[in-house]
């Protein structure tokens, strides 16, 4: 395996993580197709839904 591909999929691993962690501590969700986001929408950023609701703590 060459260098470029390792470190393409060590950057590919690095950025599902990240995004796994942001997911978990984010603020709203769309009950609709379950997308999570941290800023509050009228409509889903995803599908378009208007069931955006609050998470809450846990």
């Amino acid at each position: 395996m060459g260098f470029f591909n390792k470190v393409g999929r060590q950057v590919e691993q690095f950025s599902q993580t990240a995004k796994d962690v942001a997911e978990q501590q984010a603020d709203y969700r769309c009950r609709t197709c379950e997308e999570q986001f941290h800023t509050d929408h009228d409509t889903c950023p995803e599908c378009g839904a208007e069931t955006v609701v609050a998470v809450e703590p846990e």
